[in-house]
């Protein structure tokens, strides 16, 4: 298994035999690809797991651990391996999961099981509110209704949080759906993430 430090070769298709009376084909070098400085260079974080322990992560993701750190003092890497230590072993698919931290601070998971290795890119959800806000034209309430949906609240409870009824957080739900196109809070989720 190619490890993501390891250069590995393209693989270019077999070459079918010479014709009969031909030359015989010319061998094409193919490009040797590194991995590591692809992954490096994404803006994602990508961080490797083995056994539950941290054996690689790309600048994105030591960015992404420090400031959840210094912010909310809270272990991205410890959240991490619980949440691994809790998926099936035997299911080799990868999955994704919407994961909420200590503080509430959502995060998109993409968990790839690689082998031995298990490989999870890591996105933070509230970093591309804005953007999310901006393409569906979300008033400022209702992309705070957004933000407290994603970090699980009921009607009930943004309500309280916003110091209004249940009635009117239906209502801003009811909008938000028919901006962004969806049905369910679900379906709000997933297209965010």
């Amino acid at each position: 298994m190619a490890r993501p430090d390891d250069p590995v070769a393209v693989a270019s298709p077999p070459a079918a035999g010479p014709a009969p009376g031909a030359d015989a084909p010319r061998r094409v070098r193919t490009p040797r690809v590194r991995f590591e400085a692809i992954v490096d260079a994404l803006s994602i974080a990508v961080l490797v797991f083995r056994r539950e322990r941290l054996v690689y992560e790309n600048p994105a993701a030591q960015h992404l651990r420090e400031r959840l750190r210094t912010r909310y003092r809270s272990e991205l890497t410890v959240l991490l391996s619980d949440h691994i230590q809790g998926l099936d072993k035997t299911d080799a698919t990868a999955t994704v999961s919407l994961l909420t931290g200590q503080r509430g601070e959502p995060f998109y998971l993409h968990v790839m099981p690689l082998g031995a290795e298990i490989a999870v890119s890591v996105r933070e959800l509230g970093t591309s509110m804005g953007a999310f806000r901006t393409r569906y034209r979300l008033s400022k309430r209702e992309a705070e209704v957004v933000d407290l949906v994603l970090l699980g609240y009921r009607n009930r409870d943004i309500a309280s949080t916003l110091g209004t009824s249940p009635t009117t957080i239906k209502k801003h739900l009811t909008h938000i759906f028919d901006k962004v196109g969806v049905d369910t809070r679900t379906q709000l989720i997933a297209r965010i993430a």
